[in-house]
């Protein structure tokens, strides 16, 4: 049979990337409609189950249309099997009051089992020092396990040990908590699979987001891009521009493949001479109808050879000269006040560079 695993969906999520309330409520209502969308996938792709390990929302206060919507998903997907772990955000804003479909299968804060011909799964929603040594799965079946947490080498009420899951009989642990996918080995039989979250929810998740599929008769995985708008870093470095025109020309060769769906950060870095002026607005507003939405951030630092100007007699060159040798001020800050000087002296508004 396949599973798809997902995690971190984080559903009635406030969102991250610095967008206008209409698309935050526009975005949130995609992560809702997100769920549905993987159940879809699962078909698509030939599944019987999916595997939630955890975070499915992002609080334990959840909209009472999310939830309806989610717990309807599952209902009318008769055909598949849901295994539900709740992770560290959520609480159990899934179960509380509620009557859950039939085939919704929950992990307790302990290990919890269920069985098909020739295939365990097996979870817990709480993870603790020495958790593995209570862990019971038989040699001869292809064995799941569903946990959300950090790996690392020994478990504790943070971690999920790896050293400790060695010998256990585990085939693939599904795991959640960590928003990129990321496989690594357990021993000679198992793999720990993180699968990520589906979207991105700010440019800290600036990577291919999108679920796994998991073959259990080959105990193979692979993992499938998902994300309806992605979130992209593109950097632009100005080492040896000249002026405004020519950033915004590198800017377009930089964007000019990037689909209208995703969400932009146009990162400016490198080094910079002190007459080169960065006019970030115009960039903004050059760009910001090409793409659902598009940002720049300057991450640039200005190059100041105080050399050059050793002989120069212009009233730039004597102000470079005095901050350049204030022995109380730090290079950062030196950057910092010869940029805001030069911009003045150029009647550019400070204020807004």
């Amino acid at each position: 049979m396949k599973i798809l695993h997902t995690s971190d969906i984080h559903i009635d999520s406030p969102m991250t990337a610095r967008l206008p309330s209409a698309k935050i409520r526009e975005r949130r209502r995609e992560l809702i409609s997100n769920f549905s969308d993987l159940v879809s996938e699962a078909r698509k792709n030939g599944c019987s189950a999916v595997i939630i390990a955890g975070d499915l929302f992002d609080s334990e206060r959840v909209s009472r249309k999310a939830k309806s919507m989610v717990l309807d998903t599952i209902l009318t997907a008769r055909d598949l099997t849901f295994f539900y772990l709740k992770g560290n955000h959520e609480g159990d804003a899934l179960t509380e009051d509620t009557e859950l479909p039939k085939n919704l299968c929950i992990f307790g804060d302990d290990w919890s089992y269920f069985e098909a011909p020739g295939l365990t799964v097996a979870g817990r929603s709480v993870c603790q020092e020495k958790m593995f040594s209570e862990l019971n799965l038989p040699s001869d079946s292809k064995n799941v396990i569903v946990l959300h947490g950090e790996l690392r080498d020994r478990s504790s009420g943070e971690a999920i040990g790896k050293l400790d899951a060695v010998g256990k009989n585990i085939d693939y642990m599904a795991l959640g908590h960590y928003h990129s996918y990321s496989a690594e080995k357990i021993d000679s039989r198992g793999v720990a699979v993180y699968s990520g979250t589906p979207e991105g929810r700010g440019f800290d998740e600036a990577f291919d987001c999108g679920y796994v599929i998991l073959d259990t008769d080959t105990m193979e995985h692979r993992f499938i891009p998902f994300a309806k708008r992605r979130l992209r870093i593109v950097k632009l470095p100005l080492n040896g521009m000249v002026s405004p025109s020519e950033i915004s020309e590198a800017a377009e060769r930089l964007l000019k493949d990037i689909p209208a769906r995703d969400l932009v950060r146009l990162e400016l870095n490198g080094e910079y001479s002190p007459e080169l002026w960065r006019d970030t607005e115009a960039l903004e507003r050059r760009f910001a109808e090409r793409f659902y939405h598009f940002e720049v951030k300057d991450s640039s630092k200005i190059k100041i050879d105080p050399e050059s100007y050793k002989y120069d007699k212009s009233f730039k060159g004597e102000f470079i000269r005095t901050v350049s040798s204030d022995k109380s001020l730090d290079e950062d800050k030196k950057a910092k006040i010869i940029a805001c000087g030069l911009y003045a002296l150029m009647g550019e508004n400070i204020f807004e560079s």
